[in-house]
């Protein structure tokens, strides 16, 4: 490396070459370390002093040693920009790092040792990096933003006795710290520290518990400070507490929804600094002018807001990866990614070589002849036109998509009785009337002026998708119930501003159910799933369904609330994709009804192994069990076993335990705090958890009701039994009405083994040999006990489940054939749901002998799948699932006519 070429390039380098010529050694400004290794070694270097004039003479000679080796591998090409704003964030952790390694040692030996209340754990000091610093891309002459956290409060006591509160522990050492790094020395200084992004600013505390930091950003926490805290990184200090306090700070800076309102934010702090640079005359300035580097962080930084709640891929505090990540989910296209990632990289270079010429926080093109030429040629261009010409190249590519992707919507007309007219709306008056009464309600005068604003803007777009469907005032009526609700959450607002395709899916729905406005009612989190037409209406498949709400359970373990919430968010969304398929005619009934089924066995899988996995960390595992064997198996029964389930259906499931005696004991180790059980209380209480993570209200609503009676002895009996004393039950004591419901039986949890032994009981049990009178006889006699108490027909209206000719008549003669006939015809024990037995049966010609014709078995299929879209859509209306006599009086007729046949005759 030939220096003498460089130094024209730099004043700065030309004092420090003038300083200490030792720095520029031709072996040093070679080196390149791998991740991590700078920081350790400098951390070294700091805590090898004795002395705190030692400790700040290093601090200072280090800073002077590396930027002067950052400088020359950087202005003379031989490091590119990722490595020279990687090994300057590196420089500033090591150094940052070790001073406060030197400074809390020294703190204990005076003040003692910090303590927290809660966890009486020994407490130490983390430094969080904000801004380019936090997501190593810190500049030349950069200042460093830092934030001082600890985890909890409490007292260090030194060997006086004497007590030092936490807070003030924490602080002292803050001051300790800040001074080695920003005092100015005969070596010159380390950092300019700049600490007003804590919370209160100036004002607050030096250093904040992270209870103090979580009620802030959740009571005062502005806009702003999302956007700072998305590079947010502890650089120094406890870092597996760091861990911790990123969870508790997550939440407020990536939302759970898609927050458009990031978008609004965004856009109006870009405002405010383009007034201050046109004020400042700053047109200039590569950083916040026109075209420049903040305005790339606020392209990426608006996809990461929106989106990074839901995908937690943009949850990176790298700009450049998360520009990559934006073209791989198509956010950008891959040449516009590219062509941010060259131009920011341009960017960073020229600001670096701006502030490499005097060490100085500049980001402004300079103005002398002498300067402006070094930079170009710095910059690898013969004149400072040349260099110019390619700058406004890459600002004017920024700025273009900067301003595509911050691009305001057209505000609409306001909305009139003349415009309802235009529209078509043949009540205009009465639709002007709902919009008027509802801007007089007092939920709309209690809102904000943005969310009136907002509502001011979606109302014209959501008016105008309206006029495309029948039931105009219905629809209407439905989407200001919801607009109520969602008010004093204008996000929402927000998304349907931004978003033409979530506005027409919205209005299509609500026009179409009331059930699916209700659900968009009680959770709003729902209007995600409007955005993309695509996705919405193609609900997950069973494995991916199986696979999601694992991943879910593995991201949450050991935290109930988490998992309980994020479980239950899940399934909403999964249903609704499922429900808005439904009323579409993209899904036909069978397969709802599948895809019902297979959510609620992928919550219930979940569920299971995250409360087995609780138990067996808090108890140990059973006897007789190792960690590759569950014991559990869990049988579903009507709807689930039928694989039938609808919109609001309970869970009826039996919980057993195969391959263990209830009277063993769990193997603990001590070491760990394991409590011993009895398998028989350490399963009781895995159910009873179980049951508890399904079925308790949470702000996201239930899971799932969960009917165990079902059970042996019913009420009485155990919540959960061994499968041996149930298979025992089923032959010795069990009723025909439990017969007929281990027709629809199969287990939904289990392991391998556990599942073979209950397909291999079922097989044997149904095929057993039956008196037909007898069982005829039981089923018509329970049939009728049903209808009595549970039959809402009227003279008027027909009870598709209960009423005669209905649904239940259908299961129930199903059940009767299979439990009478599978001695002779084995198949019939194979499955659960009503769809296949039917055609098995037809397939089969079993009911010929009583002149039954497979005609009228193929109509009896046909009337059950009647049924069964009618009570769908009725469900998917809110409304009672009770028809016309007219509507179904074919059905009604084929199913009595054959009910006379095979169990009245």
């Amino acid at each position: 490396m030939n220096t003498e070429k460089l130094l024209p390039l730099s004043l700065y380098l030309q004092r420090e070459y003038n300083r200490n010529q030792s720095n520029f050694e031709t072996e040093a400004l070679q080196q390149t370390y791998a991740e991590g290794e700078l920081v350790n070694s400098l951390m070294a270097e700091v805590n090898a002093c004795d002395d705190i004039t030692c400790l700040n003479q290093v601090l200072r000679q280090i800073r002077n040693r590396e930027m002067v080796r950052i400088a020359l591998r950087d202005l003379s090409d031989k490091a590119d920009e990722v490595e020279t704003i990687g090994d300057l964030s590196d420089l500033a952790q090591g150094l940052i790092a070790g001073a406060l390694e030197w400074h809390y040692s020294r703190a204990c030996e005076k003040f003692g040792v910090p303590i927290g209340f809660e966890s009486q754990k020994p407490q130490k000091m983390l430094i969080i990096g904000m801004g380019k610093l936090g997501g190593r891309e810190l500049n030349f002459s950069s200042d460093i933003d830092l934030i001082f956290a600890y985890p909890e409060k409490g007292y260090a006591t030194n060997q006086n006795g004497k007590e030092t509160p936490n807070d003030q522990f924490f602080i002292r050492l803050g001051q300790a710290l800040n001074k080695s790094l920003a005092d100015f020395t005969k070596d010159g200084f380390v950092y300019r520290v700049d600490m007003r992004l804590r919370p209160f600013g100036n004002t607050g505390p030096l250093a904040v518990s992270f209870n103090e930091l979580e009620n802030y950003y959740a009571m005062h926490g502005r806009a702003w400070e999302r956007y700072a805290l998305v590079k947010a990184r502890v650089i120094a200090g406890d870092f597996e507490e760091g861990e911790n306090l990123f969870k508790i700070l997550r939440p407020f800076v990536y939302r759970k929804y898609i927050d458009y309102s990031s978008m609004d934010s965004l856009r109006e702090l870009k405002q405010m600094i383009h007034a201050e640079v046109v004020k400042k005359e700053m047109s200039n300035n590569i950083k916040l002018g026109r075209g420049g580097i903040r305005e790339v962080e606020f392209i990426a930084q608006v996809f990461q807001l929106i989106n990074g709640g839901r995908d937690k891929n943009l949850q990176s505090r790298s700009l450049l990866k998360t520009l990559q990540v934006c073209a791989e989910k198509n956010y950008l296209t891959e040449q516009e990614s590219l062509n941010l990632k060259t131009a920011y990289l341009f960017l960073r270079k020229a600001e670096n070589r701006l502030q490499e010429w005097n060490d100085q926080q500049t980001h402004d093109l300079p103005e002398s002849e002498e300067q402006q030429q070094a930079l170009a040629e710095s910059m690898g261009f013969d004149s400072y036109p040349d260099f110019i010409n390619v700058l406004e190249k890459h600002r004017d590519f920024v700025q273009q998509q900067f301003d595509l992707t911050f691009e305001e919507t057209e505000q609409e007309e306001v909305v009139s009785e003349q415009s309802l007219t235009e529209l078509g709306f043949t009540e205009p008056e009465l639709v002007f009337a709902e919009i008027k009464k509802f801007e007089n309600s007092a939920t709309f005068n209690r809102a904000s002026k943005d969310s009136i604003d907002r509502f001011e803007q979606v109302l014209p777009k959501v008016i105008a998708e309206i006029a495309n469907h029948d039931n105009k005032l219905i629809t209407l009526q439905r989407l200001l119930t919801l607009f109520e609700k969602i008010l004093q959450r204008s996000v929402y607002l927000v998304l349907l501003i931004e978003n033409k395709a979530a506005i027409v899916n919205l209005v299509q729905l609500c026009s179409m159910s009331q059930w699916l406005a209700d659900r968009l009612v009680k959770s709003p989190a729902l209007f995600d799933q409007l955005l993309d037409g695509d996705i919405l209406f193609d609900p997950l498949n069973r494995e991916e369904l199986f696979s999601e709400a694992e991943q879910i359970r593995v991201h949450t373990q050991g935290d109930d609330e988490q998992f309980m919430n994020q479980i239950r968010e899940w399934r909403h969304a999964q249903v609704f994709k499922v429900a808005a398929s439904d009323v579409t005619d993209h899904l036909p009934v069978m397969k709802t009804s599948d895809n019902l089924t297979w959510i609620a066995e992928s919550v219930l899988n979940a569920v299971a192994e995250y409360a087995w996995q609780l138990m067996m960390t808090k108890n140990g595992l059973p006897d007789g069990v190792d960690m590759q064997r569950r014991p559990l198996l869990i049988l579903g029964y009507g709807k689930m076993g039928g694989i039938e389930l609808g919109y609001g259906s309970d869970l009826d499931i039996v919980f057993l335990f195969t391959g263990m005696k209830s009277s063993g004991q769990t193997q603990i180790d001590q070491s760990k705090g394991e409590k011993q059980l009895s398998n028989g209380v350490f399963m009781t209480r895995l159910v009873q958890k179980i049951i508890s993570l399904m079925s308790t209200l949470m702000p996201t609503g239930k899971l799932y009701e969960i009917d165990t009676r079902l059970r042996p002895n019913g009420k009485s009996g155990l919540i959960v039994g061994d499968f041996e004393s149930f298979v025992a039950y089923q032959n010795n004591k069990a009723w025909t009405w439990e017969h007929q419901a281990l027709v629809r039986a199969r287990a939904v949890v289990a392991d391998k083994s556990g599942e073979e032994a209950f397909v291999q009981f079922k097989k044997e049990f149904i095929q057993q040999p039956r008196d037909r009178a007898k069982l005829k006889q039981d089923v018509v006699e329970m049939r009728q006990k049903m209808r009595d108490s549970l039959d809402k027909s009227t003279d008027e209206l027909f009870d598709l489940k209960q009423g005669v000719g209905g649904i239940v008549d259908i299961e129930f003669m199903v059940q009767y054939l299979v439990l009478g006939y599978a001695n002779e015809y084995p198949q019939l024990a194979e499955n659960t749901d009503n769809i296949s037995i039917l055609k098995l049966i037809s397939r089969l010609k079993l009911l010929t002998y009583l002149e039954l014709k497979v005609e009228q078995i193929e109509q009896l299929e046909n009337a059950y799948c009647q049924y069964r879209i009618l009570y769908h859509r009725l469900v998917l209306q809110n409304n009672e699932t009770k028809v016309d006599y007219e509507i179904v009086k074919i059905a009604r007729k084929t199913t009595v006519d054959v009910w006379k046949k095979l169990l009245i005759s």
